[in-house]
């Protein structure tokens, strides 16, 4: 439902503005809501309203960037499939979010890629998109115990 009230312009007001604290309450909780989850239904719903935010300029813009390509690396293939089909479409409708000259080749990326594949082919793909995008890689952090 919230994808839905921001693609259809609800919530206009609030993207005129950078860092509006709208945007920035709805990211945390988004951000929460859908962190360490399992719940497929849920993670593609949060992806959807992900997708939505990117109207949002400013820092909020950039950190919902981040968020989707951490979501490219989710454990679930089903996932990752799903957000970058989401991202596709969403770049079809907001592709002036983009720096000039980086949309094309953002979705060849996002076309070309076979999201199922395993995570480490997957990475070095979700990788080049941060570099395209202008948000910082994510790392891995190993798990306790292990190092």
């Amino acid at each position: 439902m919230l994808d839905q009230m921001l693609a259809n312009g609800c919530f206009d007001l609030f993207t005129a503005e950078q860092d509006h604290p709208f945007g920035v309450k709805l990211l945390a909780l988004c951000k929460e809501e859908t962190r360490k989850s399992k719940d497929v239904q849920k993670l593609r719903s949060g992806v959807a309203v992900f997708c939505g935010m990117v109207q949002f300029p400013g820092d909020v813009r950039r950190k919902v960037l981040l968020q989707l390509c951490l979501l490219l690396c989710h454990p679930f293939p089903v996932i990752r499939k799903s957000t970058a089909s989401q991202v596709y479409e969403m770049l079809l409708t907001y592709g002036d979010v983009l720096p000039d000259g980086v949309l094309e080749e953002v979705m060849a990326v996002l076309g070309a890629t076979a999201w199922d594949a395993e995570l480490p082919v997957v990475r070095a793909q979700r990788n080049r998109l941060c570099d395209l995008l202008g948000v910082p890689r994510p790392q891995l952090v190993p798990k306790p115990g292990t190092g």
